[in-house]
């Protein structure tokens, strides 16, 4: 599939790594012509995303069941009859994609998960089970909310089990019930230091056995730069055990 065949009003998931940093956006598709694909603006409040030179940027687009992903292209503002888009540039049929078939590590790990409530009807049910002091989670509630957005937040923490983690997304438990599109943040240490992420929900079911009732696919907003240099050492270290085990037998 070339760029040019992609159908209009569909999304296009943008992958950016900047300096070693992981970001990924989603964005409305706009216009195409041969080369070129153009998305609805990518931008924070008023503030408009620069692609740098030095950014290496990977864009993925699915119909139904298939997904397809150019590598490297070219990411720029542009004007499309009179309104600025983002456009991504490549001559380069797209390749097929599996997110499946990224190298997943079990992790197995125990930790505090934290996510932003605003929703009204949620923030009543967390003021209810504050008083369940046998529960583990923390509700923190930010006065400064109702100055700033004239309404009430609460950040909240909660324990959480890490299954397995990959370069674009994690899997974990927790008795929180959370929704899709639900951003979730945590952080871990490592041989290669402290890692922060931040996920987005993005499937979920039931567990059925264990401590954690829930289990959440999510799929990766934001990394810190050194989960790439973990995953590849854990890899490296998982096939030269292999490697040896087999040499042994």
């Amino acid at each position: 599939m070339l760029l040019s065949e992609l159908k209009l009003g569909r999304p296009l998931e943008v992958y950016i790594n900047r300096e070693g940093y992981n970001y990924r956006v989603v964005s409305k598709i706009e216009y195409t012509e041969p080369g070129c694909v153009c998305v609805s603006l990518i931008a924070s409040g008023k503030r408009v995303f620069q692609f740098l030179e030095t950014d290496i940027v990977d864009i993925v687009y699915q119909e139904q069941d298939r997904m397809w992903k150019w590598s490297n292209v070219k990411g720029a503002i542009v004007a499309v009859e009179e309104d600025r888009m983002h456009g991504f540039f490549s001559d380069e049929y797209g390749e097929n994609y599996n997110r499946r078939n990224a190298f997943r590590m079990y992790l197995g790990k125990e930790l505090m998960l934290r996510y932003k409530v605003t929703d009204k009807r949620r923030l009543k049910e967390l003021d209810e089970k504050e008083n369940n002091t046998s529960s583990q989670t923390r509700y923190n509630y930010d006065s400064r909310s109702d100055e700033l957005m004239g309404d009430r937040f609460r950040w909240v923490d909660c324990l959480g089990f890490i299954r397995d983690i990959s370069e674009i997304g994690v899997g974990i438990y927790s008795n929180e019930k959370f929704l899709p599109d639900d951003e979730i943040a945590f952080e871990f240490l490592s041989d290669v230091g402290k890692i922060e992420c931040k996920a987005m929900i993005v499937r979920m079911r039931d567990n059925v056995s264990g401590v954690f009732h829930n289990y959440y696919g999510c799929r990766f907003i934001e990394t810190s730069r050194n989960l790439t240099k973990y995953l590849y050492e854990q890899q490296r270290i998982q096939l030269q055990n292999a490697n040896n085990y087999i040499k042994r037998n």
